[in-house]
């Protein structure tokens, strides 16, 4: 391993129809691509987002190509930056950012939000209709994602932006492929990725749709604390929609149907809505408690459906409270017990974690995850450190 995390061979060129950001992290490739109408510009921003976790893991500096500049905003909040993901994981190590530096302000005019057709980034987008120009969607967002459903889901979504009078930028990349094999958890590293992507987009203003309230605030790759210090002389970054629970969120997306019918929030396919997923499944049942209809999505019509929403972690339990919300709302006692059962199974499975802790020693705890070996366990870079994580 070299002592430094090296960022080297940043270029722009056009390759097969696409237009292409590519370089190199230590020794391996890494390209971000875009049909060639789209510019990308010449930036190591990108770079340093995906590198950044795995530099701090392994204690080591990163130093960035010294023919291409880096904002000097950016590199005066990295320490900062870094101070949150230690606080977070104190595993991570703070590094130095070695780099030559400009304060130029590029005159860029566009003004993109990260779009996935999901709850999030609809409302980002009919909140900030007037404001955005461009919709922006990875392809490395979403599960079960062979080549034939990424291209109908940009056809599909390119046509749906088009009549918002937007325009998509579909962006594939490898970067996951890299941090999935750095064993850096996704939930984490997923908010680098797109904060730091607004230099090499051009874009004068960049939204990163939230997930969570500012209520419900937990280490998460994607944070209103963290999102926004990766903005640039050039390009603001801004979390966006953390004042919204999600069933207000699905409320706000119901008066405006044009954008209700083109939701697409499944965990499985790419391009349509399973209907069986815990994503379309919460996302049904809000539809279903609003007196709402939504093309993209069958209505509720079996509770028994509810099942899959049993929650796992904290994030989970976020979606159910809303779901809770929603339905007292709605005065649907049915569904309202269905899910305050769910509310306290769920916290009754974090007793034996609790009484472990601090009456035991986490003697059950270490047994635990000898036994059963529980994948996050895998991974070296985590939201928390191993002490702080799930039984």
């Amino acid at each position: 391993m070299n002592e430094k995390l090296i960022i080297s061979n940043i270029h722009v060129k056009n390759e097969s129809g696409f237009n292409v950001l590519d370089g190199f992290l230590d020794d391996d490739y890494i390209y971000f691509r875009t049909p060639e109408k789209f510019q990308l510009h010449l930036s190591a921003e990108w770079f340093i987002g995906i590198a950044l976790l795995e530099a701090m893991i392994t204690n080591r500096s990163i130093e960035v190509d010294n023919r291409i500049p880096v904002s000097q905003d950016l590199c005066n909040r990295l320490h900062e930056i870094q101070s949150i993901f230690s606080c977070w994981n104190p595993k991570l190590s703070i590094i130095d950012v070695f780099c030559k530096t400009t304060a130029t302000k590029k005159p860029f005019t566009a003004v993109g939000s990260f779009f996935s057709a999901g709850i999030d980034s609809s409302h980002a987008l009919i909140r900030h209709m007037n404001d955005i120009t461009h919709l922006v969607m990875f392809g490395v967002f979403d599960m079960g994602g062979d080549q034939e459903s990424w291209d109908k889901r940009v056809f599909n979504q390119t046509n749906f932006a088009k009549s918002m009078g937007k325009t998509l930028i579909p962006i594939e990349t490898n970067a996951r492929d890299w941090t999935d094999a750095k064993k850096i958890a996704w939930a984490f590293v997923h908010g680098l990725l797109l904060s730091s992507a607004g230099t090499a987009l051009g874009m004068k203003r960049l939204y990163v749709p939230s997930s969570h309230t500012y209520n419900e605030l937990f280490p998460r790759g994607s944070h209103p604390l963290s999102d926004p210090m990766w903005s640039t002389e050039s390009t603001s970054v801004i979390h966006d929609g953390a004042g919204y629970r999600r069933g207000e969120k699905t409320r706000d997306i119901l008066k405006h149907p044009e954008v209700a019918n083109n939701l697409q929030v499944c965990w499985n396919n790419f391009h349509n809505n399973c209907g069986e997923c815990s994503k379309c499944i919460r996302s049904i049942m809000a539809v279903h408690l609003l007196g709402g209809k939504v093309n993209s999505l069958p209505p509720l019509d079996n509770l028994n459906l509810l099942k899959i929403l049993k929650i796992q972690d904290e994030s989970g339990m976020t979606f159910l409270e809303d779901a809770m919300i929603l339905a007292k709302q709605a005065n649907n006692v049915k569904i309202y017990k269905i899910l305050r059962s769910y509310h306290r199974r769920y916290r009754l499975s974090k007793l034996p974690d609790l009484i472990d802790r601090n009456l035991l020693g986490g003697i059950f705890r270490r047994a635990y995850r000898a036994i059963r070996k529980p994948k996050w366990l895998n991974l070296r870079v985590a939201l928390r450190s191993p002490d702080h994580g799930e039984f």
